[in-house]
């Protein structure tokens, strides 16, 4: 699938990708996405997704991955990876519980998050 960011994600929130990656890349699907500033190191370009810096890229790249059936496979277990490792509900149910205790919410700090009450 491609990921091309509207412009007004790109200009409001430059450093952070839309839901759309999220989800191709938790569905297992390659993605070649259009450029964007993966400030936060949320995912390893070149591993569990393709940036496309323009057109010609973003036609190379999807035919790459349509025609090499070890490169489409690769992208998509490498994203569905990195999803489950740092990207599920959980992880984002404990970084709220992190930060609400970090503000000082007492209730917040005695809540074991979601990865300690499974184990």
């Amino acid at each position: 699938t491609m990921h091309i960011p509207r412009r007004p994600y790109r200009e409001s929130l430059p450093g952070i990708p839309t839901i759309r990656m999220f989800e191709a890349l938790a569905c297992g699907i390659p993605l070649v996405s259009a450029p964007w500033s993966d400030v936060e190191g949320l995912f390893r370009s070149g591993t569990d997704f393709l940036f496309a810096r323009n057109g010609a890229e973003m036609t190379g790249h999807l035919r790459n991955v349509l025609n090499d059936r070890q490169l489409a496979q690769a992208l998509a277990a490498s994203g569905l990876e990195t999803i489950l490792a740092r990207h599920t509900c959980r992880h984002r149910a404990d970084e709220l519980f992190d930060i609400l205790a970090a503000c000082g919410n007492r209730a917040a700090a005695e809540i074991k998050p979601a990865t300690e009450a499974a184990a």
